[in-house]
């Protein structure tokens, strides 16, 4: 049987027990110095960068902001055809990452803005695994992950970057979700 467990009283407020009252320790797990923040360029990703900013304003943290460029496993196949257009797939890929790290700058001027200490990455790889890496090689606090909460097909044919970082991340992880209305 469940017992109710609000005071009935002022008096009842006050904790004198070593057990009830949190420790140091417990309230320095929420302090974060090391954040990591994934970035897609996404709409959803101002959210999530603002999310970051405000945590590490408050905690004077650290901000690491990461975009990993994902090259296409078909277009680096050794098939003859590709290599014959190797050299338009490097222009492209050349014109693509030069997009990102312009966009990324953006982003990384906003923390500066606002006095945020902030350093910027590009990685190539698959996303997750490049996240998960950063967060241990940089011994990160807190990664703050947006989601853009799919779900169905698409979460079947793509994946979740979000869940797969939450399941291996070797730190805390705040997902930033877009709001969502309830069918009624």
């Amino acid at each position: 049987m469940a017992q109710d467990v609000l005071p009935n009283s002022a008096a009842d407020l006050t904790t004198t027990s070593q057990e009830t009252a949190p420790t140091a320790t417990e309230k320095d797990d929420f302090i974060f110095k090391r954040i990591l923040v994934p970035i897609d360029f996404s709409e959803h990703s101002k959210k999530t960068a603002s999310c970051a900013m405000n945590l590490a304003s408050r905690d004077n943290a650290m901000v690491q902001l990461l975009h990993v460029f994902q090259i296409s496993d078909y277009v680096v196949t050794p098939f003859a055809r590709r290599k014959q257009q190797g050299d338009q797939v490097k222009s492209q890929i050349d014109a693509a990452e030069q997009e990102a790290r312009e966009r990324l700058a953006a982003f990384e001027q906003q923390f500066l803005n606002r006095g945020i200490k902030v350093e910027a990455f590009i990685r190539v790889g698959y996303p997750f695994d490049e996240i998960v890496a950063m967060a241990d090689h940089f011994n990160v606090d807190l990664i703050v992950i947006g989601s853009h909460g799919c779900s169905g097909m698409t979460r079947l044919l793509v994946g979740s970057t979000a869940e797969r970082v939450v399941e291996h991340a070797p730190c805390s992880v705040l997902v930033v979700k877009e709001r969502r209305t309830r069918a009624p």
